[in-house]
């Protein structure tokens, strides 16, 4: 499966996101599941199946959806990869854990 230079993606059709989903703006994802959900919110804005997103990014439609599904044996290069590939931006924060 040959990877696609961005500026060759053109943008879907005829994914709608669901009337109780929100467009992805700047927010925060406190755990997998929901980078997972924000990921897969920016996938259908743009218009993409998993699919379709897969062959674009040159990962398996299977891995689209672990990650969406905030699968946590994905590794987190790929996860990244598909970020990148969404105009996502990640940031890692440290927390305070202290009890």
């Amino acid at each position: 499966m040959a990877v696609r230079k961005r500026s060759a993606i053109p943008l879907g059709v005829g994914i709608r996101l669901a009337n109780n989903e929100r467009p992805l703006s700047e927010e925060r994802a406190s755990t997998v599941d929901l980078l997972g959900d924000a990921l897969r919110r920016r996938r259908k804005e743009l218009g993409f199946t998993q699919q379709t997103a897969a062959e674009y990014c040159g990962h398996s439609a299977r891995v689209i959806g672990e990650i969406e599904r905030g699968k946590r044996t994905v590794q987190l290069g790929v996860v990244l990869d598909y970020a990148e590939f969404l105009g996502v931006e990640v940031r890692v924060k440290a927390g305070d854990h202290s009890a």
